[in-house]
């Protein structure tokens, strides 16, 4: 079933747009983000910029509350204890009174026509949720990466389906749980609106899927403006200073499990999908390898030791990288 963005607006500011940015030891970069926010151009209706503490242990209580001291559109919503990012987007979509509410990482931050952009179109097409493309950021070098190394910007908007989300996209090889949508708020009257908490890797991903899966129409528009701090810096080849939260890439092979078992319980599933989520899972598990490889490159003892803290598994997955090693293998790990 589509969810009309006719109905469902009377416990929302009409046209408001609400911007949640979850923030967790974000002191340094929340500024950048709510600053791309406030410099919005294009807009006819109001903004409300929601940041949620998650249990910082930095300075970003004090620059949160500084910032909404500064401007009355901002509201600060504190969650004492960290309960990763799932979590914090949700309370900050529980506090919205948006008839729109988009998402913002501490880290990244809107170009200025963003917005106004996405309302637009999503309103002209009747989308219930609609993203753009990442413009990849070095946050240590603050440049934008290469251009050679950008997606492919067409400008062509396309609906998504949830086996979109299971693989890269065709067009532009982008892993489409990375994108950052807005969301009209029936999605959240109706339930549809809620990360799932008990992920804090690849969250994002299953959410859309049960969103589309349920009938919401997603659109993608192939430009890029949202400003994407990744992971390893393109320019300075360092690892983002913003990124904070921990990888776990087995908790999207194991999310894919679940999301296979369900498949085939409600007779959904096909031998394309079948291998659409076996691809998915094994893709998932060499990063797992990939990522605990490289923090052993880069000497990044504690980094290490908490992924292989995170799992019994990955003491064996790192010694069969040693042994492939020793046999004479290149390269990144298989």
């Amino acid at each position: 079933m589509n969810v009309n963005i006719k109905e469902d607006q009377a416990a929302h500011v009409a046209g408001m747009i609400s911007v949640i940015i979850p923030a967790y030891n974000a002191a340094r970069f929340l500024p950048r983000a709510v600053q791309s926010v406030q410099a919005q151009v294009g807009l006819s209706v109001p903004l409300e910029i929601v940041i949620v503490n998650d249990g910082s242990s930095d300075a970003t209580v004090q620059v949160a509350q500084d910032l909404a001291g500064a401007d009355a559109r901002i509201v600060f919503v504190n969650l004492e204890i960290n309960q990763g990012p799932a979590a914090a987007r949700n309370a900050g979509v529980a506090r919205a009174s948006g008839e729109w509410i988009a998402v913002l990482d501490a880290d990244d931050a809107y170009t200025t026509g963003r917005l106004a952009r996405l309302m637009d179109l999503a309103c002209a097409e009747n989308l219930d949720a609609v993203a753009d493309l990442p413009l990849l950021y070095d946050l240590e070098a603050d440049c934008a990466a290469p251009q050679e190394m950008q997606h492919p910007a067409s400008g062509d908007l396309v609906t998504l389906a949830f086996r979109n989300f299971l693989e890269h996209d065709a067009t532009t090889g982008l892993d489409l749980g990375l994108l950052k949508p807005m969301y009209h708020a029936s999605l959240k009257t109706r339930g549809l609106l809620q990360y799932p908490a008990n992920l804090r890797h690849g969250e994002d991903c299953a959410l859309y899927v049960a969103m589309t899966r349920a009938g919401v129409r997603f659109g993608f528009l192939h430009e890029a403006h949202y400003i994407f701090s990744t992971r390893i810096g393109a320019v300075s080849g360092a690892r983002s200073p913003g990124s904070v939260t921990l990888v776990d890439y087995r908790a999207i092979a194991a999310e894919t499990d679940r999301l296979e078992a369900a498949l085939e319980a409600q007779g959904e599933l096909d031998a394309e999908l079948r291998a659409v989520l076996a691809a998915r899972r094994g893709q998932s598990l060499r990063q797992n390898r990939i990522y605990g490889w490289s923090c052993l490159r880069r000497r990044e003892w504690k980094m290490l030791m908490q992924w292989l803290r995170k799992h019994p598994g990955n003491v064996m997955a790192l010694a069969k990288i040693f042994a492939a090693k020793l046999a004479g293998h290149r390269g990144l790990p298989e």
